[in-house]
C-alpha cells in the first residue's frame, strides 16, 4: 500500500510551472538543434520537475469513434500486489507522493483534463531516453490516485517493453498476443493485471516473447474501442518514440490526444518540431519537460 500521511518523507515542495516550455541555445555537438533546457536556475540539478506546456496548437474537436458493435468487452483481471522489496524509482508517486515531483504529476493531470479530458491519451516523445514511460505511468497513477477514475494503463513499445519489470509482474497474455487475437475476433475476453493498492489496471507486453517490427495498427484501433466500452474513465498509452516509425501515427488515429515528453539538455527543438509535423499539431495535447 502507498505510505500514510505519517510515513511520507517530507512535506510538499512548491512547484515550478511554466506557461509555455522555454527553448534555449547551449552548446552542442550538433550545431542545428539547440537543447531543451532547465528554465528555473533557482532548482537543484537532481529536482525532478515537470513543465507542461500550452497546446502546440488548438486540439481539434474529438472525433465520434466507430465503436464495434455489441455489448462491453468482458475483462478478466488477475491480481498484482507491489513487492514489500524496493521499488523502481519510475514510480514516482508511490515512492514518494509528497514530493515536488509527484506534485507536478498531478498537475499534469490538471492541465490535461482542462484540454478536453481526453478519454485516451497515448505518451510519447522524439526519441528514445526522453522520460515517456515514467511521464505516462505517473500520469496513469495521478489520474487513478485514491480511486478518483477508472484507469487503463497500456504497453505498446513492442520493440522495447517496460512495464512488466517496473511493476514486477509477468502478464498471464502479452498485451501484444491480445491485439493479434483481438483484431479476428474483437468479442474475445480481455487479460489485464489488477493493482489494487495502486487503483490501476495495465495491459502489459512480456518482455521474453519474440519482439516483433511493426505495431499493427488496426489491430490496435479495434482494441482502443473495445476497451473504451469497458467503464474506462481514461486510457494511457504508453507508446514508442515518434521519430524512426510511423507507429505512434497510427496510435494517434485511434487516441484522442498526444501527449510529448521531452528531457532537459537532451531533447533537442529540432526534434520536437519533427515529431510534431509527423503527428499533426491538432493531435498534440501539450508536451512535458522532464528535469534532472
Amino acid at each position: 500500500m502507498p505510505p500514510s500521511a505519517g510515513e511520507r518523507r517530507g512535506a510538499p515542495l512548491p512547484l515550478v510551472t511554466q506557461p509555455m516550455i522555454p527553448i534555449s541555445d547551449s552548446d552542442s555537438s550538433d550545431p542545428g538543434a539547440t537543447r531543451v533546457d532547465n528554465p528555473i536556475q533557482a532548482l537543484k540539478p537532481e529536482t525532478s520537475t515537470i513543465l507542461f506546456g500550452k497546446p502546440t496548437a488548438m486540439m481539434a474537436p474529438q472525433a465520434k469513434h466507430l465503436v464495434p458493435g455489441g455489448p462491453a468487452p468482458e475483462i478478466g483481471l488477475t491480481q498484482h500486489h507491489l513487492p514489500d522489496e524496493t521499488l523502481d524509482s519510475r514510480l514516482a508517486l508511490v515512492i514518494d507522493p509528497d514530493s515536488e515531483r509527484s506534485a507536478a504529476f498531478r498537475v499534469l493531470r490538471h492541465h490535461l483534463l482542462e484540454v478536453g479530458r481526453p478519454q485516451c491519451v497515448v505518451v510519447s516523445s522524439p526519441r528514445s531516453g526522453d522520460g515517456k514511460t515514467t511521464t505516462a505511468i505517473n500520469l496513469a497513477l495521478s489520474l487513478a490516485e485514491c480511486g478518483r477514475a477508472k484507469v487503463l494503463l497500456v504497453e505498446t513499445h513492442v520493440r522495447r517493453p517496460q512495464l512488466a519489470s517496473i511493476f514486477k509482474f509477468v502478464p498471464p497474455w502479452c498485451f501484444a498476443e491480445q491485439l493479434a487475437a483481438h483484431r479476428h475476433q474483437p468479442m474475445l475476453p480481455w487479460s489485464l493485471i489488477e493493482i489494487p493498492q495502486l487503483w490501476l489496471h495495465v495491459a502489459a507486453i512480456n518482455p521474453r516473447i519474440e519482439k516483433t517490427q511493426l505495431l499493427d495498427g488496426p489491430a490496435f484501433a479495434i482494441a482502443i474501442e473495445r476497451l473504451r466500452l469497458g467503464g474506462y474513465d481514461h486510457i494511457v498509452v504508453d507508446a514508442p518514440p515518434v521519430l524512426g516509425s510511423a507507429d505512434v501515427n497510427l496510435m494517434a488515429d485511434a487516441a484522442d490526444a498526444v501527449v510529448l515528453t521531452l528531457r532537459a539538455r537532451r531533447s533537442t527543438t529540432r526534434d520536437l518540431r519533427r515529431a510534431i509535423d509527423q503527428i499533426g499539431a491538432s493531435k498534440i495535447a501539450g508536451t512535458v519537460l522532464l528535469q534532472g
